[in-house]
């Protein structure tokens, strides 16, 4: 029935026909696989072409305030809210989860463990504009591990920089979410979860902009998202 109810709604929304102009989604840079995946199902179910635009948080406000040419954006539900651009909807994706990962040929027993004097090099997103690098310090604060990881960290703009720095074994360990880790799969040498209480709620949501140039093709991309279809990939990513 829930399947039925989808479609009927897919349908009805794809009926409008604006929808003949291509839907641009922009999405923080960790969350590139999920929100790749979800666009190429969109298109095949829905005939609507996507156009893609990633990078950090800021930069995307910046892009979607400045353009006009966005019509929804994937990310954390409390920074979009406080960007001040007006919704027209918000479907939740998931819970985003923080982690500590660290290159092959090395292995961490707990989070703590990067206050360890084998990691030597510990590379977290920026926290001005990236969730994962404001979640990673308030776990560093809450556990009282900041002052003991201070001299070590390497900070950078995104999780997928974080990532491609723990590929090449240029640092020991780093902060991402548990998103990017999966899809990094046996290109690292593994990860635990920090602990959730130790970092504010990360909610991934995605959002529809009023007055976009595509406000119907945003109202179907959000119809599809809260789908079997988009849920069964969504989860797959780790959310």
């Amino acid at each position: 029935m829930r399947r039925i109810v989808w479609m009927c709604l897919l349908a009805l929304t794809l009926a409008v026909p604006a929808l003949a102009e291509p839907l641009t989604v922009a999405a923080g840079a960790g969350y590139k696989k999920p929100v790749t995946e979800l666009a190429k199902a969109f298109e095949t179910a829905s005939g609507i072409k996507t156009e893609l635009i990633f990078g950090n948080m800021g930069q995307i406000a910046t892009q979607a305030k400045g353009s006009g040419a966005v019509d929804v954006i994937v990310g954390e539900k409390g920074f979009l809210e406080s960007i001040g651009l007006p919704f027209d909807g918000m479907t939740p994706l998931g819970r985003g989860v923080l982690v500590v990962a660290w290159p092959k040929g090395s292995t961490l027993a707990a989070p703590a463990d990067i206050a360890k004097p084998g990691v030597t090099r510990l590379a977290m997103p920026d926290p001005a504009k990236a969730i994962y690098g404001k979640a990673a310090t308030q776990y560093l604060q809450k556990s009282g591990l900041d002052k003991a990881v201070a001299d070590k960290l390497l900070v950078v703009a995104t999780v997928p920089q974080v990532t491609a720095y723990l590929q090449s074994g240029e640092v020991d360990a780093g902060f991402v979410n548990r998103t990017d880790v999966l899809d990094a799969g046996a290109s690292i040498g593994g990860f635990l979860e920090v602990d959730p209480s130790l970092y504010a709620p990360i909610e991934i949501v995605a959002v529809g902009l009023t007055g976009s140039k595509n406000t119907a093709g945003a109202k179907a991309f959000a119809a599809f998202l809260a789908g079997p279809e988009a849920r069964a990939i969504i989860g797959r990513h780790g959310l």
